[in-house]
């Protein structure tokens, strides 16, 4: 009979033992399931800053107050948008809030930022103000063509366009 309580007594263990390891895996489940599930939501985040990145620039190409109609940036369009005092907020209402975009045609040795009194001998325009600490970021560089009106001819150029939070 001694034996009967002790053998009762390692069934409870067993049992409480079983019951904290099957609570330690729900927990651990829990745990991976949070986990992967911050994931997807950082990934999503980054996909979603990408693919706005990719449609301001298309949006930019085609848009008649920067280019000609066939993806062409034209320098007099552009630098009337940059030195007219378009700030970001009026363009904030066609593209969103948080973008920076600058564009530099390679057809110059130095980099001249496009005003009223530079214009044509210029190769830089620059839209909206680049935010020095941003959160998160997604930037790319598009190759990009500018129509230069004064000697009708094109340039190769380099979009950079950049979307922060």
């Amino acid at each position: 009979m001694a034996c009967e309580p002790r053998k009762g007594q390692s069934e409870i263990m067993e049992y409480i033992l079983m019951i904290v390891f099957i609570v330690a895996a729900i927990i651990g489940f829990m745990l991976f399931l949070t986990w992967w599930n911050i994931t997807q939501i950082q990934a999503q985040g980054f996909k979603d800053r990408e693919d706005r990145v990719v449609a301001l620039a298309q949006n930019m190409m085609n848009d008649y107050m920067f280019a000609n109609g066939d993806s062409v940036f034209d320098d007099a369009k552009l630098t009337s948008v940059a030195a007219a005092g378009i700030g970001c907020d009026e363009l904030s209402l066609i593209y969103g809030v948080d973008w920076y975009v600058n564009i530099t045609a390679l057809d110059m040795p130095m980099e001249r930022k496009c005003d009223w009194n530079g214009y044509p001998n210029c190769n830089y325009w620059s839209f909206c103000t680049y935010q020095e600490h941003p959160e998160s970021r997604s930037a790319y560089n598009f190759p990009v063509n500018v129509y230069r009106k004064a000697t009708n001819r094109m340039s190769l150029a380099v979009m950079h366009v950049e979307v922060y939070t």
